[in-house]
């Protein structure tokens, strides 16, 4: 069992309202001791049986005493705080684990080759996950906080740990490429830590939902906060709390190689044309409104309002974004708009109902006159429905034939003249019915060459 402290509010991290405080300012330190946490005293405590119970080697406790600016080891009062290099704590290593997956993808152990990724496999720490193309995986933790890689990503587990010390917890990960977001499960203890890096930036918080990635095109550092306050921190104050740049639900910052940050608001989400329209042709379309500043539109499918099992995601530079091969079924699409920054803004989500009800049809003149065919794609017991009529306005329909079982109708001594026709499909199953209809199709008939004038 870890040893439990009365700690006080967070020193390294950005709370999840406010920036950690310290009592005092905190010593110089070593580039190599930067990562610390903090410690009080109690009654009863020695840097000696500290460092013979909870620190990698015996004598450890002269580190401490360094870093700490302390000249008599016997003379620490309790109550006093004391900066503690994580390099030389005791910790047991956490386990993560892989909760949804799809496509493909590889973990590499720390010591060992890649393996395939899979539902269930355990992650380690020093491990490296990615991601292939179109492919998707979410990572759970220990506390239950979780890690969604899209598609082309790879991150690389640094830490996660628990200190015997304090019975903190420290998670650390850096991502290599591509982009993350992570739903953090609010941490309990004031020295815990949940961290996601990149190689220019540092983003800390104690519980929230935010996303973290790098622009290839940009050559920047990222994160887009959804949900609390996040502290983002890059260049040589990538790791000093007090120096993080405090972020905000619905905004973000770009993080440049230099070092420098800029934080703006995010976009607001685009809306779904016709929610509630029932995706029913082999390809899912989906239309969402333009959003003043927006360089492009990403939409993700997933089978679960939580984005957790993803199924197919997509960017487009116009409002106009198409899915292929969704199978029959309630899904949730999630929408956002990516600024020119390459913030992308925030999210908005809607259930969708894909029933595959594809209808196609064609029209050909026989020596019987004109046949008219159409084949549909989808399961269930289909019905076909076909009108025809004159091109002008306010025109009754000719033929108005539903009910339809057949896949062709003929039409035999159509008059010469321009019409609209079209075809349109019942298709039941389960209970249910889905309708769909093609657009209406113009149809020239001519008169023949032969006939009398």
């Amino acid at each position: 069992m870890g040893r439990h402290t009365g700690l006080a509010p967070g020193l390294l991290l950005l709370a999840s309202l406010c920036l950690a405080a310290t009592a005092s300012p905190a010593p110089a330190q070593s580039a190599q001791d930067a990562d610390t946490i903090p410690y009080i005293f109690r009654k009863g405590d020695t840097l000696y049986t500290l460092a013979r119970a909870y620190m990698q080697h015996r004598d450890d406790w002269r580190a401490v005493l360094q870093r700490n600016r302390i000249g008599n080891a016997y003379a620490i009062p309790p109550g006093r705080r004391i900066f503690i290099p994580t390099r030389l704590l005791k910790s047991e290593p956490l386990t993560a684990r892989i909760i949804a997956f799809k496509g493909t993808g590889s973990q590499t152990p720390l010591a060992g080759a890649p393996a395939p990724l899979a539902k269930d496999m355990r992650i380690e720490p020093g491990a490296v996950v990615e991601t292939g193309p179109s492919s998707f995986a979410t990572l759970e933790l220990s506390n239950g906080s979780r890690i969604t890689l899209p598609s082309a990503t790879r991150i690389r587990v640094r830490a996660m740990r628990h200190f015997l010390l304090t019975g903190s917890v420290d998670f650390d990960f850096l991502v290599e490429q591509g982009r993350v977001e992570t739903s953090v499960t609010p941490l309990k203890g004031a020295a815990d830590r949940y961290r996601i890096r990149t190689p220019i930036a540092t983003a800390a918080v104690r519980g929230t939902n935010f996303r973290v990635g790098l622009d290839g095109a940009e050559g920047s550092s990222l994160t887009e906060v959804i949900e609390g306050v996040v502290g983002v921190g890059a260049g040589k104050a990538a790791e000093d709390s007090k120096a993080a740049l405090a972020v905000e639900r619905g905004f973000g910052a770009s993080a440049s190689a230099d070092g420098r940050l800029a934080k703006e608001a995010l976009l607001a989400p685009p809306e779904l044309i016709e929610p509630g329209r029932v995706q029913t042709d082999p390809i899912v379309r989906l239309s969402l409104a333009p959003v003043s500043g927006a360089r492009a539109y990403h939409v993700q499918i997933a089978r679960d309002a939580g984005f957790v099992a993803l199924e197919g995601e997509a960017t487009s530079r116009t409002p106009e974004v198409s899915f292929a091969d969704i199978p029959n079924g309630r899904w949730f699409v999630r929408v956002t708009a990516l600024a020119h920054s390459g913030l992308e803004g925030m999210p908005q989500s809607y259930a969708m109902r894909r029933v595959l009800a594809g209808i196609a049809a064609s029209a050909e003149q026989g020596a019987d006159g004109w046949r008219f065919a159409w084949s549909g794609s989808g399961s269930g017991r289909r019905v076909y429905h076909f009108t025809l009529r004159p091109e002008r306005a306010g025109a009754a329909a000719l033929v108005d034939e539903p009910g339809l079982s057949s896949d062709a109708i003929t039409l035999t001594d159509l008059p010469p003249g321009t019409y609209l026709w079209r075809v349109g499909l019942r298709q039941y199953e389960a209970g249910e019915e889905v309708t769909n209809w093609l657009p209406a199709q113009r149809l020239i008939v001519a008169a023949d060459a032969g006939a009398s004038r």
